[in-house]
């Protein structure tokens, strides 16, 4: 069961919101209670078992000591001064897991901590002389007693970087409080501030050298995560064939954890990836069912993210979430496990800026070009082209990554809205990081965008642990060109679980993907989707090139490129859209 709460936090004190209360109590469903009462903060859940309460803060959720795969029962004076005098901070510094912590230090201000790529959701709005504090859009919006209004400027930034977060959601007045960061609420008014960085695991002090040791951390931080997170639950996992989902696969079965594997595949033959997951469920001894998904189950006009602030969910998997779910309900499964993320964290990139990481670093030595030797081999790259890149990105382009916002089939206004967005703080590297970490860090923005949005408000308690802050922090700490050897991308992450995997999953070079079943969902509803776009919430709303999209959707034949994806994003936020009101 996922934890909810909800909180009223009022910079004035306690004089404030006791008043208050009746009135929240009556707005919150009858399984809730208030579970923390001081300092002007009144905290609510339908969980009280999984809140700590310390003399000036409480934390709702699962937390973990660092290195601790048991969750907190309870937190000494000592580490309850320390939370206060630090405003929250220490418990980035000194724990990990999925929670939201509320702080009243000496000086009356009070604080939001929200875990770093923790899954407990946390929104907030101003609402007279309070902050308002939920885990969800409906609880927030019950003890407000607010309806949704769409923020166009922010729904069109959104479309441009749909796997950004940001402290901006695309409904007015709701914010967000991002993974690792605080918020910290006065009678000035709230300031939001990131005390949690990627960046300062890329520090050279830290940098694992040796490949083996690098193997051996990645190995126990993964352990540590999926054992932590899945403890004492019935679970299914998604078994996709992949590395990612069997490196989870092989961590429960040995772990002996209660679970069992589920394999979902169309009718294409790009997503069919069954021989590979059946391979690693009989090596491990799991349980897998099999199932197929079909185009009858696609409503393209159903948002799968209308009870989100935001559209992050893409139709083509609700047949995905229904049959997992399907299954889950019937196997007595308290949560569903996926390997998602994995790709990022285990820095999946095929790019120069390995190489460019190698030559600033040392030259052209003997790591330089086993590594160029492997990058050529799986990017079927000559080793002249490669050299030219590797020379361009270390010493010609910026050190930073370069994202550009996805501006297709958007008007003028809306392009405009979407340039005028603030830079990922991710995607602005301090000086002297080299092209590879900053490549990496960069890629952490679309797994953060996974469990921080996609799985805080899954319909189904579901987790990626893969992309959890023992994890990541380690994986940080592994130089670039350790995540790439011959034959091998993610190799660290491979080396790892060599052992425990069959040799056809940790040397398996290719992918599945739904690019098929996306584009025979686009074309089995081309006309009920040039309906919704040309006459719907975007269009109204001046978000759209409504000329280009008409041409776009009138294109007859078979779909030659991968436009139809972009046109289907619109699809997802123009059904969420339609939700709001």
């Amino acid at each position: 069961m996922r934890t909810r709460y909800a909180a009223a936090i009022f910079p004035g004190g306690s004089a404030q919101a006791e008043p208050a209360r009746t009135g929240i109590e009556a707005a919150l469903p009858a399984s809730f209670s208030l579970v923390f009462g001081a300092g002007g903060v009144l905290l609510f859940s339908d969980r009280p078992e999984s809140c700590l309460r310390l003399p000036g803060a409480a934390i709702v959720g699962e937390i973990f000591a660092r290195g601790e795969a048991k969750p907190c029962r309870s937190l000494g004076p000592d580490t309850s001064i320390a939370i206060e005098r630090s405003c929250g901070e220490t418990l980035v510094e000194a724990y990990w897991g999925a929670y939201v912590a509320v702080v009243i230090n000496s000086s009356g201000a009070t604080t939001l901590v929200r875990a770093p790529f923790g899954d407990l959701g946390c929104y907030y709005l101003r609402s007279g002389a309070a902050l308002l504090v939920a885990s969800d859009l409906p609880l927030l919006c019950a003890i407000a007693n607010v309806e949704r209004r769409l923020d166009v400027p922010a729904l069109a930034r959104h479309i441009a970087y749909p796997e950004w977060r940001s402290h901006e959601t695309c409904l007015s007045e709701v914010s967000e409080l991002r993974g690792g960061d605080s918020l910290r609420i006065t009678p000035d008014g709230i300031t939001p501030r990131a005390i949690w960085s990627p960046w300062r695991f890329v520090a050279e002090e830290l940098q694992i050298d040796d490949p083996h040791d690098a193997a051996r951390r990645v190995c126990d931080a993964i352990q540590l995560s999926v054992r932590a997170r899945t403890r004492n639950r019935t679970c299914l996992l998604l078994l996709s064939g992949g590395l990612d989902s069997a490196i989870v696969a092989a961590v429960l079965a040995e772990a002996n954890a209660d679970f069992s594997g589920l394999n979902l595949i169309a009718n294409d033959a790009a997503s069919d990836e069954w021989r590979y997951a059946s391979l690693a469920a009989q090596s491990l001894g799991i349980d897998l069912e099999c199932r197929r998904f079909a185009l009858d189950k696609i409503d393209v006009r159903r948002s799968g993210a209308a009870e989100m602030p935001y559209p992050v969910h893409r139709c083509f998997t609700q047949a995905l979430d229904d049959i997992a779910i399907e299954v889950a309900e019937a196997r007595g499964a308290e949560l569903i496990v996926d390997g998602g993320g994995g790709d990022n964290v285990f820095f999946g990139l095929r790019s120069v800026s390995i190489l460019a990481d190698c030559l600033l670093t040392s030259g052209f030595d003997q790591r330089f070009w086993i590594a160029a030797r492997a990058l050529g081999d799986l990017a079927q790259t000559g080793t002249a082209t490669l050299l030219r890149r590797t020379i361009a990105r270390a010493w010609f382009r910026s050190r930073p990554p370069h994202l550009a916002p996805n501006l297709a089939f958007l008007s003028a206004d809306a392009k405009a809205a979407a340039l005028a967005r603030e830079r990922h703080p991710w995607f602005a590297p301090p000086p002297g990081v080299l092209p590879g970490r900053a490549s990496h860090i960069a890629l952490l923005a679309p797994a953060q965008n996974l469990v921080e949005a996609l799985q805080a408000q899954a319909r189904y308690p579901s987790m990626s642990p893969l992309v959890s802050q023992p994890v990541v922090e380690t994986c940080l700490r592994v130089p670039s060109w350790s995540w790439i050897a011959p034959g091998r991308n993610r190799a660290a992450a491979r080396r790892a679980f060599e052992t425990s995997l069959p040799p056809a999953i940790i040397d398996r070079r290719s992918k599945g993907a739904p690019t098929g079943f996306v584009a025979a969902i686009f074309e089995q509803n081309r006309s009920v989707i040039r309906n919704m776009l040309l006459g719907g919430a975007l269009a109204e709303a001046g978000l759209l090139d409504r000329r280009a999209v008409a041409d776009a959707l009138d294109h007859s034949g078979p779909t030659r490129d991968f436009g139809f994806v972009r046109i289907m994003e619109l699809v997802d936020a123009e059904a969420w859209a339609r939700a709001q009101d």
